[in-house]
């Protein structure tokens, strides 16, 4: 017979949409707003030829394809909230879903519509999303204990390097 808490944690499925989607949201929404300031403001737009702009967003989207499709080959979604993996992109990074909504999400749309005002908005973002992570961190924390604080220290939150 399938046993729906291994697949449906209520716990953990009510936690997810307390952090992931709320703030993919707002992000889009700060990342729409810069794109109208530069509207309104009539920044200067990201003067390089079509040929780098077409390939820098080409390689944006495609690097947050591959780690988004590599997440789901590192913990399949059954495992999640209730196994830490420590495999595939998990050993470089401890946030891969997050560092693609910060980084991939935004740079991709100010480099579509040449804003250069826009790319000064993602430390902004940066500093949103590392407010939230910190508190999913103890969530986080308060579900795996010493485990993940040893996989805190030994990993990166979104950067594969220190």
């Amino acid at each position: 017979m399938l046993d729906l808490h291994k697949w449906f944690n209520p716990k953990h499925y009510n936690r997810l949409w307390n952090v992931g989607p709320p703030g993919a949201l707002l992000t889009g929404m700060m990342v729409y707003t810069m794109l109208r300031a530069d509207i309104i403001f009539d920044f200067r737009l990201i003067g390089i030829s079509d040929f780098w702009l077409n390939l820098l967003m080409f390689l944006t989207f495609l690097e947050g394809i591959i780690i988004l499709f590599w997440i789901l080959f590192s913990l399949p979604p059954k495992e999640r909230g209730i196994k830490l993996s420590k495999r595939g992109i998990y050993a470089f990074i401890r946030h891969p879903v997050y560092t693609v909504i910060m980084f991939h999400f935004p740079v991709f749309y100010f480099l579509l519509f040449r804003s250069f005002g826009g790319l000064l908005i993602v430390p902004v973002i940066y500093l949103f999303w590392t407010k939230i992570i910190v508190r999913e961190e103890e969530y986080l924390v308060g579900i795996f204990g010493q485990d993940y604080v040893d996989y805190m220290r030994e990993v990166p939150r979104f950067i594969p390097w220190r």
